[in-house]
């Protein structure tokens, strides 16, 4: 019919186009993905362990204990793979979980520092409950003596809070009773 311009395909035909839009969709949606692990890897979040990382050097630094007893230069660095290997130690331990008690999501890491007199183990953790730069707790454990210097520790308040249900008067009388808040 010269009035209609449809364009008929064969069936043989309509196989092809079929596979190729499915091709293209699964081309498409592995893209996705890809921008999707990619953008997660390199926009960082406060839940992140490189974000935990810097902070918790920042703080250790200022902390008059820790350079009392390693010196004032620090140098941190991620999971030692022990011997004398060459690379690169930029890989930072941690774990990212749920706690059981609050619901609230958190990242835990552990890394390394070297100092001019010692070497320690770092630990740190944050909740998606704190403010962006608070911390549950940041520690620093000796390789030789295992002895533990607490930079912060707010594991009581944070029980107190929930204890307390929202009430602030509350929270701070229950932190007072657990043993404080934070110690920097």
């Amino acid at each position: 019919d010269d009035d209609t311009k449809e364009i008929v395909l064969t069936p043989g035909q309509k196989v092809a186009a079929a596979s190729r839009l499915t091709m293209w969709a699964g081309i498409f949606a592995f893209a996705c993905g890809c921008a999707y692990f990619i953008g997660k890897e390199l926009i960082p979040t406060k839940m992140s362990p490189n974000t935990v990382f810097n902070g918790a050097s920042k703080v250790i630094k200022e902390s008059s204990q820790v350079t009392m007893k390693y010196g004032e230069t620090l140098k941190f660095y991620g999971k030692d793979h022990g011997g004398h290997r060459e690379g690169r130690r930029n890989f930072i331990e941690h774990t990212e979980y749920t706690d059981k008690e609050d619901g609230s999501k958190r990242t835990r890491v552990r890394f390394n520092m070297e100092g001019q007199f010692h070497s320690a183990i770092c630990f740190a953790e944050v909740s998606s409950e704190m403010a962006s730069g608070e911390f549950v707790y940041v520690l620093v454990q000796d390789k030789r003596s295992g002895r533990v210097i607490t930079v912060i520790d707010n594991r009581a308040a944070l029980t107190a809070k929930k204890l307390a249900g929202g009430n602030q008067e509350t929270a701070n009388a229950m932190q007072q009773l657990l043993g404080g808040g934070s110690s920097k």
